[in-house]
């Protein structure tokens, strides 16, 4: 592979041509702000916008600390903050990945505050002892997992 792009450099260079750009890659950042719904976000900023109710009504995001709006992807590490509305309307500390271009982010770590500080969240089975990032029966015994914040071993 690095031959190859050695070559088409070398080509456009005899040819008068720059070689491509490298793309920058992501950034890693953390953001403070609340988790909230799309809708109720843009409530907050006193913006009455009439949107799509089926793609509004599922957007999570973070308004930030400085009152912008940072879409979040849903995955593994953000399940939760899309499906338990426990989590939402808290402040939240979130650490991801930002790519040039796009305005979502790819978050890796959720903490949100809880008794004054900043824990993480988990879904906890008393009886195996088992917990999980993202609301769901136990693996192990099916029986109900409860939300509980655990704190950061940071």
């Amino acid at each position: 592979m690095g031959l190859a792009r050695g070559l088409v450099a070398g080509v456009l260079v005899l040819l008068g041509a720059a070689p491509p750009a490298s793309s920058p890659g992501p950034t890693e950042v953390t953001v403070r702000g609340r988790v909230l719904m799309l809708e109720s976000a843009l409530r907050m900023l006193d913006l009455e916008l009439k949107l799509d109710p089926g793609s509004a009504s599922k957007q999570v995001v973070l308004l930030g600390e400085d009152r912008s709006i940072l879409p979040l992807f849903r995955d593994e590490v953000t399940r939760a903050l899309f499906e338990d509305d426990r989590l939402r309307n808290l402040r939240a500390e979130l650490h991801g990945r930002r790519y040039p271009g796009v305005p979502y982010l790819k978050v890796s770590s959720v903490r949100v505050e809880h008794d004054g500080h900043f824990q993480v969240p988990e879904y906890f089975c008393d009886v195996c002892s088992i917990s999980v990032r993202a609301p769901q029966i136990c693996p192990c015994c099916q029986g109900p997992m409860v939300l509980q914040m655990r704190p950061d071993r940071r």
